[in-house]
């Protein structure tokens, strides 16, 4: 973890950063075609979607550090983007060359509020340029157990039976529906995560790997017996922009399995959707899921919302995911309880707050 105080941003500059976005993107996208004109021209437009949407990807990855003073979020994300960008033959300097247009822009459209800014993109530039690591967003893995790594391999060859039988065998043994989820399917899809951004794997291939698991797991938790009702309720959602809603599908099973009734509203959850069912069902615990620190602005306007519309009415709120395993000083900003690092710890803390 990298932490200073000359990448933390006051909240006028972060709001005009934000403000200023959109002609961020078009400004940096321009700047890399001109660079690059013979790529653009022999990839076609998609070329050019796919520089903004990385462009936009900087910024959303900036925005943690100017918010704590982290810079761990952004060259993470930049040692992940690199190996993305090299396994599809993306020239090596461009990654590092966006960062520049990105500085010349704002040092001309913020002034001196933009120093933080043009710090943070500077060290990127740097960690790049001194062969940062790979990042993958993988860790803490939990422990594999041994089917871990055929399981995987059987979801990518799209082998359900096969699978299947993995899945179970573990299940079996261990005797723990949880324990599968976090110690075989976890590994398994971080793996075909870390494959695809080798580009050793399809986007076809990882969404049919990421459906075949949440298929066996909704099959597995009608083979185990929960504990009895506690008589508290939980809902679970992934606020608007997170589309990673496997982590939080295992602690809904570990919530149900402990005795909590769980309402799971899964991935990309509008706000006024969210408030309105927590209105009507009146829940004891809300949790909220972040996967990726570009997710952590709807994060934070989810909970301001829920706050101020349901005031006094409010539950309780948790939040988790793998962003903040992976960067703890960021739940610092955030005025939400974290209850562990995977379900299984979850669903535990949160029952033992019930007789505390």
């Amino acid at each position: 973890m990298t932490t200073s105080s000359g990448y933390l941003a006051d909240e006028e500059a972060i709001e005009r950063f934000l403000v200023l976005r959109s002609e961020a993107i078009a400004y940096a996208t321009a700047a890399s075609q001109a660079a690059w004109p013979e790529l653009f021209a022999r990839r076609g437009p998609q070329a050019l979607e796919a520089c903004a949407e990385d462009i936009g990807f900087h910024l959303d990855f900036l925005r943690p550090t100017l918010e704590t003073g982290d810079l761990s979020p952004f060259t993470a994300y930049l040692g992940w983007l690199a190996q993305v960008l090299a396994s599809r033959g993306v020239p090596g300097d461009s990654l590092a060359r966006s960062l520049d247009h990105l500085g010349g822009f704002f040092a001309e459209r913020l002034g001196s509020a933009a120093t933080p800014l043009l710090a943070a993109l500077a060290a990127g530039r740097e960690a790049l340029a001194g062969d940062i690591p790979a990042h993958c967003y993988d860790r803490p893995c939990p422990e594999p157990w041994p089917e871990a790594e055929a399981f995987g391999n059987a979801l990518l060859e799209g082998q359900r039976r096969e699978a299947s039988a993995l899945f179970n065998q573990a299940l079996d043994r261990e005797a723990s529906l949880a324990g599968a989820e976090i110690h075989v399917v976890q590994p398994a899809l971080y793996e075909v995560g870390r494959r695809w951004q080798q580009n050793s794997v399809s986007v076809a291939q990882e969404h049919l790997a990421t459906a075949m698991a949440q298929s066996l797991m909704a099959q597995g938790f009608g083979r185990v017996e929960p504990a009895a009702d506690n008589a508290r309720k939980a809902l679970l959602a992934c606020p608007a922009g997170n589309h990673h809603s496997v982590g939080l599908r295992m602690v809904a099973d570990a919530f149900e399995l402990a005795g909590w009734t769980v309402h799971y509203l899964g991935a990309n959850v509008p706000q006024a959707a969210l408030i309105a069912q927590i209105r009507e069902l009146r829940p004891d615990l809300v949790g909220l899921s972040a996967s990726l620190p570009q997710q952590l602005r709807s994060l934070r306007q989810t909970l301001a919302a829920l706050r101020a519309s349901l005031a006094d009415g409010c539950p309780r709120i948790v939040v988790g995911g793998l962003v903040f395993n992976q960067f703890p000083l960021l739940a610092q900003s955030f005025a939400a309880e974290l209850l562990g690092a995977d379900a299984v710890r979850a669903a535990a803390a949160a029952s033992a707050s019930l007789n505390g």
